[in-house]
């Protein structure tokens, strides 16, 4: 074994908690709960009262100090409600990261009515086809910058829970269809189309839905971005997180559909916590 040897920590932000994990060393062990705190969220300044709850996380458990021997990274993964993802066209001829960004940021424009000074864009920039570009607020990327310079971690990624599951999933995504992903409250759907992105949007659910809704709601998003024809044909779903509401039927709103949820166990007792999910939605493992 190499001396050289690297701790993992996840931390998972909801508007309303924070939770910070130690991954285990084993894929059979569960991910150790380090430090748990509420926040209280504010309607008007989404971002500022999760970087005051940041400011205070204290693991209970003290890790032992960093060294060149043992590494300590850290992965933050973020409820979708506290980031912006939307998919870009770009325009036919694109040359460069320059003009990619500048489409991105016109398009954030469009979609949300402001300017992206305040928020930090990241995206897998394609000059020839569609791509998902996401936003992430600068408060929020300073305040973990803060976090891990404190206890001398690195912030090895961050990302919302979205492009997680996406991430993982890439090989299982419908060519066509919709893929839904929901954690606690929230879910995020993005509609494919001939295996490109084609539209993407995050709901905050107002309770857990029930399968009727969940009908209901992929009715909707039919009518709202028809991906081709009108009847369905060749369209797909595939649902995936950790919400207990996902539904499990082979059929949804008379599409073909497949769940596959997100595994994993926390000891002491936060595994049920949604902040805790999104902690367990960042391991490699």
């Amino acid at each position: 074994m190499s001396r050289f040897q690297a701790r993992q920590l996840l931390l998972g932000c909801t508007a309303d908690e924070v939770v910070l994990l130690a991954e285990p060393e084993s894929t059979t062990a569960a991910a150790e709960l380090l430090a748990s705190l509420p926040v209280d969220p504010s309607p008007s300044a989404l971002s500022a009262p999760l970087c005051a709850a940041l400011q205070a996380l204290q693991p209970t458990s003290p890790l032992p100090p960093a060294s060149k021997a043992l590494s300590t990274f850290l992965t933050v993964t973020l409820d979708d409600s506290l980031a912006r993802s939307f998919v870009v066209t770009p325009p036919r001829g694109a040359r460069g990261l320059r003009e990619l960004r500048a489409t991105a940021e016109a398009r954030f424009a469009t979609l949300y009515g402001e300017l992206a000074e305040q928020w930090l864009l990241v995206a897998d920039w394609h000059a020839s086809a569609p791509f998902i570009a996401c936003a992430l607020p600068r408060q929020l990327c300073q305040a973990l910058d803060a976090l891990a310079e404190k206890h001398s971690w690195r912030l090895d990624s961050l990302g919302p829970a979205f492009v997680r599951v996406s991430n993982r999933l890439c090989e299982s995504v419908p060519a066509n269809g919709w893929l839904l992903v929901g954690f606690g409250q929230t879910l995020t759907l993005l509609g494919t189309r001939n295996d490109q992105p084609a539209t993407m949007r995050s709901l905050r659910l107002p309770g857990a839905p029930d399968f009727a809704a969940l009908e209901t709601l992929v009715t909707q998003e039919r009518l709202r971005s028809p991906l081709q024809g009108t009847g369905g044909e060749g369209l797909s779903l595939l649902w995936a997180g950790a919400a207990d509401w996902l539904p499990a039927a082979d059929r949804v709103a008379s599409l073909e559909s497949r769940l596959l949820p997100l595994r994993g166990l926390v000891r002491q007792g936060a595994g049920g916590s949604v902040a805790g999910q999104l902690a367990l939605a960042g391991s490699r493992r």
